[in-house]
């Protein structure tokens, strides 16, 4: 019986330090996350892309950067596994048509934020390898000028999600890359 009692009581004191341990790793991959997409002085929030059919070859990330700094920064590159080419795009108005073209960074000015939005900035994933799935996720790593890398985990939204500003746009340039 005394046996029974010190095992139950290892027993409670191996679980009340398993316990705090498993609250303090869950606390720290919750950090982790919300620090994958805020970096420094600049946080990216809610990064989507839209779903597409499986065989298209384009496609698009959005989202709202925050530069929190005191000084302007730019968005000088993005990269993403799923695409053979990632580019930093904004639209152009020719006449009664939008068209892409590609810009070599975006700026951030300083205690500002920049949406990147369909029939705005956006970045462009070309040559897909695999489809955007609405419900999925896509990596996304963006490169600024000071703030360097941060890594972003983008959401697939359905096909309807943002604005219908995608139906005028001028994609044939997309052919050459």
């Amino acid at each position: 019986m005394r046996l029974t009692a010190l095992t139950a009581h290892l027993f409670a004191l191996t679980l009340s330090v398993a316990i705090p341990s498993h609250a303090e790793q869950q606390v720290t991959n919750s950090a982790h996350s919300s620090a994958q997409q805020q970096h420094a002085n600049i946080q990216v929030m809610s990064p989507w892309s839209r779903e597409l059919p499986p065989t298209a070859p384009v496609g698009a990330a959005f989202m709202t950067i925050e530069n929190h700094s005191d000084q302007a920064d730019r968005l000088i590159s993005a990269d993403s596994s799923i695409a053979d080419i990632t580019e930093l795009h904004a639209h152009i108005h020719e006449g009664d048509v939008m068209r892409m073209v590609k810009v070599d960074a975006i700026d951030i000015p300083a205690q500002a934020q920049v949406t990147l939005e369909p029939g705005g900035y956006h970045i462009m994933l070309i040559d897909l390898k695999k489809p955007l799935v609405a419900g999925e996720q896509l990596p996304l790593t963006l490169e600024f000028e000071h703030a360097g890398k941060v890594d972003v985990t983008v959401d697939i939204h359905s096909s309807d999600a943002g604005t219908s500003a995608q139906q005028h746009m001028d994609h044939s340039q997309h052919n050459q890359h």
